[in-house]
């Protein structure tokens, strides 16, 4: 693992703040995840919400066989995607606006192997209407909710994604896709959330981690049979399915053991942001760091840098705030915490921190941190060997 030294050395032209990847870091966890698969016959599915770095993404896809296609988050970044020559496109979230409907269209006229996710009768028309007026069919999954609702379904565990959680209704939304010229259903995309998303072990509150066990091994079973029961069912309608996606890193073992799947979705683990440690059987290591530059010593003790606000998406709470990496011992201020302009750091005795020395971070998530930087340093062996363009850095933002 990359050590402070290393990172005072090939920062040291740098400007400050800046953010780099450790290649040799996201090798070994390209490893882990494909460990974590066996000799299953699955393929993984790269999330690029969780990397947002063409070039990255080209590293992943590149790594090994097994690596095959691009989960996006939004028409427009997929369309630009296949601009910058990727293929075998999902679109994760389901769409309603018509220009959006037409650039998948578009991309299929083109020959692109794009999808779209539907969980609603209601956002068939638009995606058909799109499809019809070029004369193509535009291929559609069906996003089936695996969250876990217990007590006759008061309680929700999971994420509020799909409103299709049995047979019933995956055919009713099926049998209108079947219905409707210009869209073809090829897919069913079941993401167990609660079990990709849920740490192991959790520094925070040790005694939520025998309830979040139980949670997670009653999750898995539920989202394999529920993926089952499906597939099975649509697939006995006459449905041509050949597209069954589940789970994320964290689930990446427990998911491929799923025989109905035919690919898992991973993308956060291989930069390994700090929300990715503890959990057990993926042996993850850091990979994504940003650094910031002391530029004030107001008291013994205490250092200031620029910038660092860098706080990431979800339940408000300290653990979407980044966490030092190095040096060993500096801390923020709880009282003013990572600040858009500045962020005071504790300084333990006898570390002496120069003005311009770095304070090494890491994110809480992982492509959050690329809405902040044009580019990402590439780091191998210790060395900085190139710079990767952010989605940021070509121009491109996807609301």
């Amino acid at each position: 693992m990359i050590d402070y030294a290393t990172c005072r050395r090939l920062l040291a032209e740098e400007r400050l703040p800046a953010a780099f990847v450790d290649l040799d870091a996201v090798d070994r966890n390209v490893d882990v995840v494909l460990a974590a698969l066996g000799d299953r016959p699955i393929t993984v599915r790269v999330a690029s919400k969780s990397v947002r770095t063409p070039a990255l993404l080209r590293h992943l896809l590149g790594r090994d066989p097994r690596f095959r296609g691009v989960m996006c988050y939004t028409a427009p970044e997929a369309e630009f995607l296949y601009g910058q020559g990727f293929d075998d496109l999902l679109v994760a979230y389901p769409l309603v606006d018509r220009r959006d409907a037409e650039a998948l269209a578009r991309m299929t006229v083109q020959g692109a192997d794009v999808t779209a996710m539907v969980d609603d009768v209601g956002q068939i028309p638009v995606l058909g209407a799109a499809g019809a007026q070029l004369g193509v069919e535009v291929r559609v999954c069906l996003d089936v909710d695996a969250s876990w609702r217990p007590l006759g379904g008061a309680a929700h565990i999971g994420v509020r994604r799909s409103p299709l959680r049995d047979v019933e209704g995956a055919r009713r939304v099926a049998k209108v896709v079947a219905d409707t010229a210009g869209v073809r259903l090829v897919g069913v995309m079941s993401y167990e959330a609660q079990v990709a998303g849920l740490r192991d072990v959790n520094p925070g509150n040790r005694l939520l981690d025998p309830a979040l066990r139980v949670i997670k091994s009653r999750s898995v079973r539920l989202a394999a049979s529920r993926r089952a029961q499906v597939v099975d069912a649509l697939r006995a309608d006459g449905h041509a399915i050949t597209l069954v996606n589940g789970g994320g890193t964290g689930s990446v073992a427990s998911t491929s053991r799923d025989p109905s799947v035919t690919e898992v979705t991973a993308g956060s683990g291989f930069l390994c942001p700090h929300l990715f440690d503890g959990y057990h059987g993926l042996p993850l290591v850091p990979a994504a760091f940003f650094a910031l530059p002391v530029v004030r010593r107001s008291d013994p003790g205490f250092v200031t840098c620029a910038g660092g606000g860098f706080v990431a998406s979800g339940s408000a709470g300290p653990d979407r705030l980044p966490v030092v990496f190095a040096p060993d011992g500096v801390r923020p201020v709880d009282l003013e915490g990572f600040g858009e302009v500045q962020t005071p750091f504790t300084v333990p005795a006898g570390l002496d921190l120069a003005l311009g020395d770095p304070i090494v971070c890491r994110h809480a998530k992982a492509g959050e941190l690329a809405e902040h930087f044009e580019h990402y340093l590439l780091v191998r062996g210790g060395s900085v060997v190139g710079r990767a363009l952010t989605y940021r850095g070509l121009g491109a933002t996807f609301r």
